[in-house]
């Protein structure tokens, strides 16, 4: 499956992946009740980082004050570098939050196999 935090084995069945291909992450699925994945733009060693939407209520998505484009980053939760908790990267934002050049955490939890900050 995993092979370190968020990258994935050449030999994972389902959700294979191939540059450009998201079928991990399938377009259009709501993951979070007010974002959905919309395109890949990364990843790293410590998992991928996906450009979505902030949607309202169910899959329509915002226009007008309520559109909003996010970065969502997922990470295996089950890697070797990842099972002690919460990334660590998580307390960095929050020692950070609300200061001048750090983005603004919209949500940090789990979701299925992974951590998602968005």
């Amino acid at each position: 499956m995993g092979d370190d935090c968020g990258r994935l084995s050449a030999n994972r069945a389902v959700g294979q992946e191939e540059e450009g291909n998201t079928t991990l992450f399938p377009e259009r699925e709501n993951w979070i009740a007010r974002f959905m994945v919309e395109r890949k733009l990364g990843k790293g060693g410590f998992g991928q980082v996906f450009v979505g939407q902030r949607v309202n209520g169910g899959n329509e998505r915002g226009t007008g004050s309520t559109a909003m484009e996010v970065a969502l980053k997922f990470e295996l939760r089950n890697s070797k570098r990842c099972n002690d908790g919460p990334p660590y990267e998580w307390q960095v934002y929050n020692a950070l939050g609300g200061s001048h050049g750090v983005p603004k955490v919209h949500y940090k939890g789990k979701q299925g196999d992974y951590s998602v900050m968005v």
